[in-house]
């Protein structure tokens, strides 16, 4: 591998060739009053190849200090394009590619469906074909971004099934979703085995069969939350209790007394409890950090970050 992740700085970063633009920054103001929002977010970018190794070393995922941005070869071939996963800071808006000319981390015809943070920072992707893919026998995946990178076959689940949603649980579990390809239910509450990547189904939390669940997240208090989708997009914040079997319905997500729209892309518990939804409404871009009132559903624009799935960064 080109590159090796450790859990304390984001230190020398590269690029190749210009893959990022407009990325947005926290003012120094907003910063000192959200210490907590250690935030990473991960999507991906077709890479142009170039003569010489594009990536350097790079030490992440605390992904709070201040960083350096160097230089990749500019000795580019634009005849290969081959994908790379970028990581993303909020607060810095500094970003970096990985990616491996021997073991790609994302094919093209592949799709990120989930993304979470371990209890020990290490960062995980679930990596899934996509439904119209001509290598249909290709097995979804699930890939640590740690020292050294570990890849994990997941078995359990059906041809027509994707796992999603991932969740690095406070107590060390690593759970997610399952549901159809297309994003329909039924939906399935799963626990994926850290060293087979087999799946079990959690049969204490039971969703109903007709509805569309998306996105995890577990606060400090071991409250679990997630989120419905109706048919046309609109979302209702949602608890999950073990002791009640089924989703515990707190309210719809809005935004300036709007309804939302479009679904979530992520759900995150801050390190303070503070609960942040990611996304954006229909027909809107870029994404961005919304701050929800449990209680309420009321969300609040707290920051753009074009990128596509979010977690929290854990020391």
């Amino acid at each position: 591998m080109n590159y090796k992740l450790s859990r304390r700085q984001f230190g020398q970063l590269a690029l190749a060739g210009t893959v990022l633009s407009g990325l947005s920054y926290l003012t120094k103001k907003a910063l000192a009053e959200t210490p907590s929002l250690n935030i990473v977010g991960i999507g991906s970018s077709p890479m142009v190849t170039t003569d010489q190794t594009a990536i350097t070393e790079v030490n992440t995922t605390e992904l709070v200090e201040n960083t350096a941005l160097n230089s990749a070869s500019t000795d580019i071939r634009t005849d290969i394009k081959p994908i790379g996963l970028v990581l993303q800071s909020l607060i810095t808006g500094k970003a970096q590619v990985l990616t491996d000319k021997s073991t790609p981390l994302l094919e093209p015809n592949e799709i990120l469906s989930g993304f979470t943070s371990l209890s020990d920072g290490t960062l995980v992707v679930a990596i899934t074909p996509v439904a119209i893919s001509q290598r249909q026998a290709t097995p979804t995946r699930i890939t640590f971004l740690g020292t050294p990178v570990k890849t994990l076959i997941v078995s359990g689940l059906r041809q027509n099934q994707q796992l999603g949603s991932l969740l690095g649980t406070n107590d060390g579990r690593l759970i997610g979703l399952v549901g159809k390809k297309n994003g329909t239910p039924p939906i399935k509450l799963v626990d994926i085995n850290l060293q087979t990547g087999e799946i079990n189904y959690i049969s204490k939390i039971k969703f109903l069969e007709d509805e569309r669940v998306d996105n995890l997240a577990e606060c400090q208090n071991g409250i679990l939350y997630t989120t419905i989708v109706g048919a046309y997009g609109d979302t209702t914040l949602v608890q999950l209790d073990s002791n009640q079997k089924k989703p515990i319905r707190l309210g719809q997500l809005k935004v300036n007394g709007q309804a939302w729209n479009n679904g979530l892309q992520s759900l995150v518990c801050s390190a303070t409890g503070q609960l942040l939804a990611f996304g954006a409404m229909r027909y809107e871009t870029p994404n961005a950090v919304y701050i929800v009132d449990k209680n309420s559903g009321n969300m609040t624009r707290l920051q753009d970050f074009d990128t596509t799935q979010i977690t929290r960064a854990r020391a």
